[in-house]
């Protein structure tokens, strides 16, 4: 069984991009999993998403505000079965194709599978191979339970030194993780990187074109993806390289998402399966507009 999990703390993030992240998956799932949310407030969020606390990681209240470290809760050794395959997933990111290439790569290496680390533009002229490998990026990352518990004890004997130490929760991946290695470069994209123009060419060429290649379009840094549902001829993103009005595929997106919401308030999405478990099953979304 396949869990897909995320996490949401604190007030930067709402139920409504926990809904919509469950949509993504019910839309993008062959198989049946377990949707899991790691959250201090499970207020809002659909009756069919599995609802559990944070592990407590001891964290001070400034590891709480910076560096994303409640994301290592998730290799706590009791959460998950041990030999299923877990799939996390960032609230900001948009998924427009299939999962189970990731949940394949996942079974076939048995190892911390995560998105690499994106170079500036500068580097886009030269094959992903001859980049410099600049570390993980923690959007998207598979694992086996069993195989990185070792992650959550090594965190939680050294979590003082490690916070003071590293950047972040990505670069501590990048150092302490023996076996790692990076999800297909087309599997995901960046939506800054891939997606959005430098002032002032971005004034000329005002279209986001959706880089419908990409299983996942990843937001990193600003805009998150909801930023960018504004009205016409409103401003969104960063001073240098920002958008003009709405992005119709990103509207069209999160419309999806809650049509399927709504919809999950009448319909349920779980079945029993041979062994008497429960799994939610695959939303068939295919007459959604």
């Amino acid at each position: 069984m396949v869990t897909i999990v995320c996490i949401k703390w604190g007030d930067k993030f709402a139920a409504s991009h926990v809904n919509a992240l469950y949509a993504g998956v019910l839309r993008n799932m062959e198989e049946p999993f377990d949707f899991v949310c790691l959250t201090d407030d499970g207020r809002g969020l659909v009756r069919s998403i599995e609802v559990q606390p944070i592990p407590d990681l001891g964290l001070s209240e400034r590891g709480w505000q910076r560096g994303c470290w409640p994301k290592l809760a998730v290799f706590a050794p009791w959460l998950f079965p041990p030999f299923e395959p877990v799939l996390f997933l960032d609230l900001d990111i948009l998924i427009q194709g299939s999962l189970a290439p990731f949940i394949d790569v996942v079974r076939k290496r048995r190892q911390l599978v995560i998105q690499r680390e994106w170079n500036p533009d500068l580097w886009s002229f030269l094959p992903h191979g001859l980049r410099p490998d600049r570390g993980a990026q923690s959007s998207i990352f598979g694992f086996y339970p069993i195989e990185l518990e070792y992650i959550y004890r090594d965190f939680m004997a050294r979590r003082d030194e490690i916070v003071a130490s590293f950047r972040n929760d990505q670069t501590y991946l990048t150092e302490v993780a023996a076996r790692r290695s990076y999800w297909p470069p087309e599997f995901c994209v960046s939506f800054k990187r891939a997606c959005t123009r430098y002032y002032p060419f971005n004034l000329v060429f005002r279209t986001i074109k959706q880089p419908k290649k990409a299983k996942v379009v990843v937001f990193h840094g600003k805009p998150r993806p909801w930023e960018t549902l504004v009205r016409e001829g409103e401003r969104w993103g960063p001073k240098r390289r920002f958008g003009i009005g709405p992005v119709p595929w990103i509207e069209q997106y999160f419309r999806q998402a809650d049509v399927i919401t709504e919809r999950l308030g009448r319909e349920p999405c779980v079945r029993t399966l041979t062994d008497g478990s429960n799994a939610i099953r695959p939303l068939d979304t295919s007459s959604l507009q």
